[in-house]
């Protein structure tokens, strides 16, 4: 039996009466709700004056959620530093790529390279930790909150510039090995010594692309060992399990480094948000916009709860739970999608599913931003789902998630490097994971989204979209676990320090496909090139690639170029496809890997967990689940209307 979903809310004490604390817990309890996020924004409450620590509050609150059955989940508070901390070192802001600095008045306002910054963080959690470590109502901690939101990941201060030449001396031992992984004789770049190294802003044109690169990685490691200061002072004084929220749609650095000292990988979901966000990049569609507008990608939610569920014990620290404020619009979600939402992460395995928030506040940036209540504290409509939620979960014992037989490989340096490299402005390395990932479901797949070091075995199809960077080492592990791998488009095109490499392929890559990339045909995303797959027609756009080939083509663009190429256990795919093309050329690979492809009505998803088969809804018209699918049904219907969940045993 896999571990019990359970719900959670996200609570500000601080920011209501004490007299309502009591009563808001119990109607927590009521709602079917066990944990509670407090704290993560609340160190001016707790250090009011330099040295001058105010606890009772905090002691009181606990102590109240605590009494009333409640699980409290316990934020460092270092997401926002109080003015007097600013005053004593002002150099500890962020700089942003323009050269401008990031001052106080919102959140986030410091640089991971500011070590004075640091100790400051270090103090503050050592004193929570020595204090509620063992307190029995704590039962896990958050570090911080979603590092790097509002572009503060990278800062361009002297604090980043001091320590990554630092860094750089480190990592390539002499200036001559740098200047050789950079290919800094190119323009005239050379350096004499690390102290010449700036940083890559301000330039002319574009950087050198391996400083870009360099820099991201940098700033991975500053980040890890920045939450890592903190973690060494929970474990030292505390036992419960700690966490971080991560966030969607986000690269700016590498999650899975910073998790891999943490028990839980969190993150925050906000489903109507994202859908607009990611429509504003590249390859828009108008008619899931339009269809999924109040509840969101079918998608993009599900790929995220699978590629944090790789890192840790998930846990969703913030679901959605009614309109937002901060997204280009704010439409109301549909009625249900609250509860379709929350069942879409437990579906994945999500452990526990945590509202923001509570209650709207009534005050400053995120006033129209909706809770559980409303302001005068009557329910709001996602209290209703939460309730029905809880009702739901009462009654079942789910299956754990076990590995699904289909691996996307998603990874942070190929995401940057397809970014740094450009070529077309319409490239969206996560809308092409997100595209296989949705062509994988459209079939009625399960798939694990994982890093390039994970354990490939047990996998019967392994997918790796614009991997950039493919090793040797990489690929033979690869064919080593026996699955059929699916490259491409943009995969083994780099090398580690982000230069073309010797034979223009990663050579086991090409020779395991039977394809060699010669020449890039890098497009917008408007101006589509047809092509016909197994007598079906579509197109590529944004991308596709001309080569060497060895192997068997299959299919061809009007131009002759071909579609996908095989190899004996490899295919490469060489193009980007319309979304149609895509959930053929899946299906046929499922098939070659020993897969039963199911065609799935429009919109509607499913996700195996363990003997249980969880179906989510998200079109507007009404669906009814395949026959294919067998099994008793132990909650919903077979015929499903738009945020329907059912659940299939088999």
């Amino acid at each position: 039996m896999g571990k019990q979903p359970a719900l959670g809310v996200c609570y500000y004490p601080e920011h209501w009466p004490e007299a309502l604390w009591a009563q808001d817990a119990a109607e927590m309890v009521a709602a079917g709700i066990s944990y509670v996020r407090i704290a993560e924004f609340s160190w001016i409450k707790m250090e009011p004056e330099p040295g001058q620590y105010e606890f009772g509050w905090l002691d009181k609150a606990i102590d109240i959620l605590g009494q009333a059955g409640l699980k409290v989940i316990l934020c460092t508070p270092t997401a926002t530093p109080p003015k007097w901390l600013l005053d004593q070192m002002p150099d500890m802001i962020a700089i942003d790529e323009e050269g401008r600095p990031r001052g106080y008045g919102s959140r986030r306002h410091y640089s991971f390279s500011h070590r004075g910054y640091r100790a400051a963080c270090e103090t503050i959690t050592e004193i929570l930790a020595k204090r509620y470590g063992t307190n029995p109502y704590v039962a896990a901690w958050q570090t911080d909150n979603e590092y790097g939101c509002h572009d503060t990941a990278l800062s361009w201060c002297e604090s980043a510039r001091d320590h990554f030449r630092l860094w750089l001396a480190k990592r390539y031992g002499t200036i001559e090995a740098l200047n050789e992984a950079w290919g800094t004789i190119f323009w005239s770049m050379s350096y004499r010594h690390f102290d010449e190294i700036e940083l890559p802003n301000l330039t002319v044109t574009e950087a050198n692309p391996s400083h870009n690169m360099d820099f991201r990685r940098f700033a991975t490691d500053e980040i890890v060992s920045f939450d890592r200061a903190q973690t060494d002072i929970l474990r030292r004084h505390s036992p419960y399990p700690i966490s971080h929220n991560f966030m969607g749609d986000f690269n700016q650095f590498d999650a899975r480094a910073v998790a891999s000292h943490l028990d839980i990988a969190a993150w925050d979901s906000y489903p109507i948000g994202f859908l607009q966000n990611l429509q504003d990049k590249a390859r828009r569609d108008p008619k899931l916009e339009a269809d999924c507008y109040r509840v969101g990608d079918p998608d993009f939610q599900a790929f995220h709860h699978d590629l944090y569920r790789a890192m840790g014990r998930l846990w969703i620290i913030e679901q959605q739970p009614g309109p937002v404020n901060w997204a280009a619009y704010n439409p109301i979600p549909a009625e249900g999608a609250v509860r379709l939402w929350s069942w879409e992460a437990i579906a994945h395995d999500a452990e526990l599913v945590s509202y923001f928030r509570w209650r709207q506040a009534p005050f400053a940036q995120e006033q129209m931003h909706a809770g559980l209540k409303y302001r005068n504290n009557d329910d709001a409509p996602g209290m209703a789902e939460a309730q029905q939620l809880a009702q739901d979960l009462s009654g079942l014992k789910l299956d754990a998630t076990t590995q699904a037989p289909i691996a996307l490989i998603h990874d942070y340096e190929a995401d940057w490097m397809t970014e740094l490299d450009g070529q077309s402005r319409d490239f969206y390395y996560l809308r092409l994971l997100l595209d296989v990932y949705r062509a994988i479901r459209e079939n009625g797949g399960s798939v694990d989204v994982v890093g390039p070091d994970a354990d490939f075995s047990g996998y019967q199809l392994i997918c790796a979209p614009s991997l950039m960077t493919m090793s040797d080492a990489l690929m033979d592990r690869l064919i080593a676990s026996g699955a059929h791998i699916l490259a491409g488009p943009r995969t083994g095109l780099k090398t580690d320090d982000f230069q073309l490499p010797p034979e223009l392929t990663q050579s086991s890559l090409a020779e395991a496909t039977g394809f060699t990339t010669q020449r890039v045909d890098a497009l917008p995303a408007h101006l589509p090139q047809p092509l016909s797959y197994e007598g079906e027609e579509g197109a590529f756009s944004v991308w596709r690639e001309a080569g060497q080939m060895s192997g068997l083509g299959q299919g061809q663009s009007h131009d002759g170029l071909p579609v996908l190429v095989h190899g004996n256990q490899a295919s490469y795919l060489c193009g980007w496809p319309d979304a149609k093309t895509l959930r053929h050329i899946l299906s046929d690979m499922m098939q070659k890997s020993g897969l039963t492809p199911i065609a799935m009505p429009p919109y509607l998803r499913v996700r195996a967990r363990g003997k249980h088969l969880i179906f989510t809804h998200y079109g507007p018209e009404p669906v009814t689940i395949p026959e294919a699918f067998t099994g008793k049904v132990i909650l919903g219907d077979r015929q499903m209307a738009q945020t329907d969940v059912t659940i299939l045993e088999i």
